[in-house]
This record gives C-alpha cells, structure tokens and sequence, in this order.
C-alpha cells in the first residue's frame, strides 16, 4: 500500500543527510549541482529536501563553492566513484545513519526520504527497487557497512552493487513507495534530459455526453495511475460559469476590492484564483503544469484537437459524441459498457486499469 502525501514529520537528529556532488557531470556538459528550476538550482532542491527530514547536512565532494557553515563539504579520500563517495559520507558524519541524494535530482520527495527511514530497523541499508532497477545512492545506510566499503576499495573494488549483495538490505518495491516516487527517482544526465523538463506534458482528455460518467472514471483512471507511481494533473473544462471562491473569505474581499489575481498559500497548497474576459488559449492554460505533472488528463474539451477518450453508455441510447455526423480524427480509444464497432481500441467503462495501460504505453513509455 502506497503512502499518501503530506506526510509531515520533525528532522530526525539520527540521521546525516549527505548530498552527493563529487561527478564531474561529463555528460550533462555543465555542473548539474548549479543547473536551475524554477528559479532554484538542483543542488537546492535536494539539500531542501534533506533539510526537512535531516537535522545534520554535509556534502560528499570536494565542493567549497556549495559549502556554508552549516553544510560543510568533505573531500573524497577515494575520488572517482560512488563507492569512494559513500566511504566519505560514512568517514565523516557524525550519526549512526546516513541518507544519501546524488545532487542531480530535480524533484526530490521528502515523503520518499521519510518513506525510507521508516524502513530501518534490522537492515544495513534501506533501497527502493522498481522495473528499472535499484535506486542505491537514492538510499540510507548504517555505520557498520564501513568496515566493508574500505576493504572493497583497499582491492580497488569500485562497483557498488558488489557491496549491497554483502549487506543486509530492506528493499523498498513499487508497491512500497509513497505516490510520486517515478519522478522522485528521476536524475538528470543529459542535456536532453533537463530540455524535456522545460516541455508540456502530454495530454489526454476524456469526453461523453452528459450522465455517461466520465467524472467518475476520470477519478478511476487518476487514482490508478497516481498508484502506479506516476504524478498526474488533472483539468476540468466547465462550458458555464463556476464561482471557486466565496463571498466574505479573504481572497474574495482581495478580488472585490481591484486585486485582478489572488492567491492563498500554506505549506501543503497553493490556490490562484484568476478572473478573465475571453476565455485562455489551451496552452495558457497548459502552462501551470509544465515540470509539475508528468501527464495531464482533462475533462471536456471536446472541440480541441487533444487526444480524446470518449466514454459511451448505452442506456444513454445516443451515439457518440466523436463517431456522430463527422469521425474526430483526435478519438484514440473508447470506453464503452457495451459492445461497439470501432476503428479504435475498445475498452470496458469500468476497467481503469487497462486503459491505463493504453495511455502509458502510448504516452508515457
């Protein structure tokens, strides 16, 4: 079962937080540690997380241009490798545990660093396992590998994965993983890599005739692909007027009085409320969920040129929305609790799971 959000705790004073920034980023081309989103650099991003569930940070690699008082930066002693960067954090932290981040990371999750150390008792090492293999410098490590980590090296042994087969290791699976955890696993090596980051999501939008129940399987497919690890953006496109905010709350009494843009903001969520006289492009609107979601799914919109899922009921005793006096090119599937003739897949109205394979074999792979 997957730990949900929000999942607030204290920084533990056990544990040492140690970013990894020895590389020499050969690939990227540039130093990753200093590379910017949303106007913070990487390195930033991770030691923030580190911060919010390590009372003692420190840095692993010769890094006097990251250091400060408080974040000092140690020299490897075995450059060149992250065993020799591990040796480092183990040498010099000061607790019993350590929790390691490559400074690469663009979307560190406190949760999935929290989601670890809840995980220690009786290992040597805590690492998340997922299809795409072992995460080990995404990790937290005990004291006692040490002795074990300088004999490797002293046989100039710099393969990691040789040191977790000799240890005692809790494997953390998908299933075991608090939501989000794909992108909290996702490093940046490449140039291409860090572009995509500045790209739009895909999108897919699903669309019915009313009383079809697309709200509904819309939850579905949301709830099965957060589950599956992935970070998904919702949108609803409402062809009537709706009122979000309330008269006599605070943000209304901000818009009554001029303010064109309110906001209100807490340490969990942020709401911008935004009023306008000609309804916003689509791409103003995509705009919100760049670097934010890795897919956005959308209600309506059924004019667009988007990819469109049409749900389809047949007690409903209509036809179908994108298959009725013109074929929309843009339909790729239908959701349908009844038997249908199509030139697209068909899929059960309430079989969430296999449509969402569809969309993440043709979005998201």
């Amino acid at each position: 079962m997957q730990i949900p959000h929000n999942d607030k705790s204290e920084p533990l004073s056990d544990v040492t937080g140690v970013i990894f920034a020895g590389g020499k980023s050969r690939r990227m081309g540039s130093d990753k540690a200093g590379m910017m989103i949303d106007g913070q650099s990487l390195f930033q991003r991770v030691s923030r997380a580190l911060g919010q569930v390590c009372l003692q940070l420190q840095i692993a690699g010769e890094r006097p241009d990251l250091a400060t008082d408080d974040l000092p930066a140690f020299a490897d002693i075995h450059p060149g490798s992250s065993l020799g960067g591990l040796h480092n954090a183990l040498i010099n932290a000061q607790t019993e545990w350590i929790l390691v981040l490559p400074c690469d990371l663009p979307y560190p999750s406190p949760q999935l660093l929290q989601c670890l150390l809840t995980h220690r008792n009786g290992a040597q090492a805590v690492i998340p396992r997922t299809s795409s293999g072992t995460e080990q410098l995404v990790a937290c490590y005990h004291r006692s590998v040490l002795p074990l980590v300088e004999e490797q090296l002293q046989k100039s042994d710099l393969r990691l994965t040789n040191l977790i087969e000799r240890l005692q290791v809790r494997y953390l699976d998908e299933q075991d993983l608090p939501c989000g955890w794909r992108r909290a696993l996702t490093n940046l090596n490449r140039p291409q890599e860090f572009e995509r980051l500045q790209t739009p999501p895909p999108v897919v939008t699903l669309v019915a005739r009313s009383g079809t129940g697309k709200t509904t399987l819309l939850v579905k497919l949301i709830a099965e692909m957060t589950a599956r690890g992935w970070t998904v953006g919702a949108l609803k496109h409402d062809a009537h007027k709706f009122e979000i905010d309330h008269e006599g709350k605070d943000t209304w009494k901000m818009a009554a009085a001029g303010a064109a843009l309110t906001a209100i903001s807490s340490p969990v969520k942020t709401a911008i409320i935004q009023r306008h006289e000609l309804e916003p492009q689509f791409n103003q609107l995509l705009h919100p969920f760049i670097g934010k979601v890795d897919i956005l799914l959308t209600e309506g919109f059924k004019r667009s040129n988007l990819p469109k899922i049409e749900a389809h009921r047949q007690e409903l005793k209509q036809p179908l929305l994108c298959r009725g006096e013109y074929d929309d090119p843009n339909l790729i599937a239908v959701a349908s609790n009844a038997p249908l003739q199509l030139n697209v897949p068909l899929f059960d109205l309430n079989d969430a799971p296999a449509l969402a394979d569809f969309i993440e074999e043709r979005f998201l792979k």
